[in-house]
């Protein structure tokens, strides 16, 4: 119902029949459909977005590590009216949803560049080697008549196919096995009862109306009350036929169905389903694993995108580029990790203040900070041997 409520919603009336007509009733289990659905599928955006939100996007000229406008655009404030996590999640939204999304830039009053996040544009022809256009792009309220040319804008794209509308489809399938199962829990959960009625009675010419103003003054008060009498008079036998506070009933088939909605959509978006679901048995494994397959692709299609359109060759031959750390993602305990974080500083891989910043902290603003140390025990081979023939 969910599927053909939005066909028809947007017009595709070929595919529900032209005098098709929504009832209220279908407009509701379409929105009970829809709950479910979005549910799934924002928790797993969001998981996506959040991690994405904390990496920090590292800006290098002459391959020195520096911080200024570039990597005050893409981490503190990318425009005027969002900050980079805000920014982060409406792009990392756009890819999901619609399988693209496209960043221009603006110019504020200052002459600086600002980047925002296209809420719409139409779709431009592909060419092999010309550049393709951009037309109708909408941010907001706002309409651009600019033509976007390639070069102009960072295009990203997820993957070949966009896998939400087979999603949608799988949505549907197991909204029904939830129907099902939930009017089947209200059944269980009722009482039932068959009255059998005496050939006689019912063979009164007032036996209707009697009949059903006793069931609503007498029988309906009865299975509606926790505690009630209902009389039985002659020609009325009363059966049990099931259900009530002692029928073998339960939720937990219906939570089932539901699990099973964003274990494939969790899957879908390569996100290892412990993780979604908040378990604690394997989430170590399972975080590596998230990373590696969804993360750090994603990041790496960010970062060459950016790299290409606002760098070019020419500025990337000479050391100037942008990374995103997806190491950040990982809260890290300093105290449990003390000994891996003395042997990282004594072995010259890093120095303080890259541990200090790695930790979360701020750099200490001394020279000594950004050196590197190495400890006497470790050494070349040859330094170590002639150590020994001196006698040291």
């Amino acid at each position: 119902m969910g599927i053909k409520f939005i066909d028809w919603l947007l017009g595709r009336k070929e595919d529900v029949g032209a005098s098709s007509d929504i009832t209220c009733s279908e407009l509701y289990e379409a929105l009970e459909e829809y709950k479910i659905r979005e549910l799934a599928f924002q928790t797993c955006v969001s998981m996506i977005a959040n991690a994405v939100g904390k990496c920090e996007f590292k800006t290098y000229l002459q391959n020195k590590e520096c911080k200024g406008e570039e990597y005050y655009l893409w981490n503190i404030e990318p425009n005027t009216n969002q900050n980079s996590t805000e920014f982060l999640h409406k792009l990392i939204y756009k890819l999901y949803a619609e399988g693209e999304a496209l960043v221009i830039g603006t110019n504020r009053q200052d002459g600086k560049e600002r980047l925002a996040v296209a809420d719409s544009f139409q779709k431009p022809l592909e060419y092999p080697v010309k550049m393709q256009e951009y037309q109708g792009v909408i941010v907001g309220e706002v309409q651009y008549s600019k033509t976007f040319r390639e070069n102009e804008v960072l295009h990203f794209k997820l993957q070949e196919k966009n896998i939400k509308p087979v999603l949608d489809a799988m949505y549907q399938s197991y909204h029904k096995l939830i129907t099902a199962s939930m009017k089947h829990f209200e059944w269980a959960s009722g009482k039932h009862m068959k009255v059998h009625v005496n050939q006689i009675l019912s063979a009164d010419k007032d036996f209707q109306s009697k009949f059903r103003e006793m069931m609503e003054r007498q029988v309906k008060p009865f299975m509606e009350s926790k505690n009630a009498v209902l009389p039985e008079f002659d020609g009325y036998t009363y059966e049990n036929m099931g259900g009530g506070a002692d029928a073998n009933r339960s939720t937990r088939d219906i939570r089932s169905l539901v699990d099973d909605i964003f274990d494939f959509t969790a899957r879908a978006f390569c996100i290892p389903p412990v993780l979604l679901f908040g378990d604690v048995a394997g989430t170590q494994d399972a975080m590596q694993r998230w990373l590696t397959t969804c993360i750090d692709p994603l990041c790496d299609q960010l970062q060459e995108e950016i790299i290409r359109k606002r760098y070019g060759f020419a500025r990337w031959a000479r050391g100037d580029f942008l990374k995103i750390d997806t190491t950040t993602i990982l809260h890290v305990d300093m105290f449990e990790n003390a000994d891996k974080i003395e042997k990282l500083i004594g072995s010259a891989v890093y120095s303080i203040n890259d541990v200090i910043c790695a930790l979360g902290g701020v750099e200490i603003m001394e020279e000594w900070a950004n050196e590197h140390f190495m400890t006497l025990n470790i050494a070349k081979i040859e330094d170590a041997a002639k150590a020994v023939e001196g006698g040291e």
